[in-house]
């Protein structure tokens, strides 16, 4: 058997072992070349440095021939993202990912991706030993980790409660907004949409960080860790139109967005992705909007350098342009008439609609359906009438 393990701490270098002593190819991957020193020196398999959230890393370390993937660093987030690289992109047949959190461990094998709650097992553990009762078989201590993971989560929301909630919600216009972390990208972001009149939380988890954010913005800044689902339920996600995680690292980013979108049906999601490598990965595990920097900044250089007849995005914002995303609902008065039967406000143009995933230029017998999501050109004061 082939097995790539994540994470060479005493667990991921016990296993590599066991694995490697009953004569299975075994590949492990850690961003500390330290670590290794714990497989000894007999230890005849591969070992790689590197993130485990990395393709390219995955790849060296073999995960396209491999026949199970391993996931058991410290971080929750890293081995669930790297799960969900190994089984849904590689397609690895045996996928296993230690996870702490009971919560996110229930979440993500709700979702397809095979957890094991260390934390749980511990403590059933434990508990037995306490008083003094012998040790259960492993299928009882498993049904007692999910007894106890309903006792852990007894006051938060079902998914069933957060869709009844959603579609009494269904048609309104969207009036609150979550930013996951409070760098300077999502301090802007946040100071921005308070301007212009929204209700924003920005949530920060560094308490000194959190602390200088909250002498600026006051109320509009809470304190927790966004990946955490019972921090999700106090900062009201539930009634979430629009979650934007911006965070420094990328896991943390897609298991916000995961969570906020498949747990709590928030119907938009934007994670900012700091590898562009990772901007493919996100689509594929269901996050379709993501902002890339490094992206960005190479298209704007594309437009500035190339020569020709394109008019680079910039030069349309310093002309008093802007281009927007406008999604439409039943009750819009701009669905079901042909574009050129419209009243639209002067300085507005609708450029193209995107239906189904498939885009198309907009022409005077475009007829816009519920649901289109309508990419406008306009001037403010044009888009400010149109939303209206």
């Amino acid at each position: 058997m082939r097995v790539v393990i994540l994470g060479c701490g005493r667990v991921g270098s016990t296993l590599a072992l066991m694995l490697d002593a009953e004569g299975h190819e075994v590949s492990v991957i850690d961003k500390d070349p330290d670590s290794f020193r714990r497989l000894g020196e007999n230890f005849k398999g591969r070992t790689i440095t590197g993130l485990g959230i990395d393709v390219e890393v995955l790849k060296e370390a073999g995960i396209e021939t491999a026949d199970a993937f391993l996931a058991v660093t410290n971080g929750d987030n890293s081995n669930i993202m790297a799960s969900q690289i190994a089984k849904i992109i590689f397609g690895v047949p045996k996928v296993l990912a230690r996870v702490y959190d009971p919560l996110r461990a229930r979440v993500f094998r709700e979702m397809g991706i095979e957890t094991v709650s260390a934390t749980m097992l511990m403590a059933g553990m434990l508990f037995d030993r306490l008083f003094d009762r012998p040790y259960r078989s492993i299928a009882d201590y498993l049904e007692l980790t999910q007894h106890a993971c309903r006792l852990y989560a007894a006051d938060l929301p079902t998914p069933e409660q957060v869709a009844a909630h959603r579609a009494s919600l269904e048609g309104k216009r969207p009036s609150y907004i979550i930013v996951a972390g409070g760098g300077k990208v999502g301090y802007q972001l946040t100071k921005a949409l308070l301007q212009e009149g929204y209700e924003v939380l920005l949530v920060e988890k560094r308490p000194q960080r959190f602390h200088l954010l909250k002498e600026e913005l006051g109320d509009a800044v809470f304190y927790g860790d966004a990946c955490e689902i019972r921090t999700m339920v106090r900062m009201g996600m539930e009634r979430a139109d629009l979650v934007v995680a911006v965070t420094g690292d990328d896991e943390d980013n897609l298991i916000i967005c995961q969570v906020a979108k498949n747990w709590f049906g928030v119907p938009r999601v934007i994670a900012r992705v700091n590898n562009p490598r990772n901007e493919e990965v996100f689509r594929r595990l269901g996050v379709d909007e993501t902002i890339s920097a490094t992206t960005l900044l190479f298209q704007l250089i594309e437009q500035e350098v190339t020569v020709g007849e394109f008019l680079p995005l910039a030069l349309l914002q310093r002309g008093g342009l802007e281009i927007v995303e406008i999604e439409l609902t039943a009750s819009s008065p701009i669905v079901g008439k042909p574009v050129r039967e419209l009243s639209l406000p002067e300085g507005c143009l609708l450029a193209a609609v995107v239906r189904d995933n498939n885009a198309q230029v907009v022409t005077g017998d475009t007829v816009l359906q519920p649901g289109d999501v309508v990419v406008v050109l306009a001037t403010p004061k044009a888009l400010e009438q149109l939303r209206t």
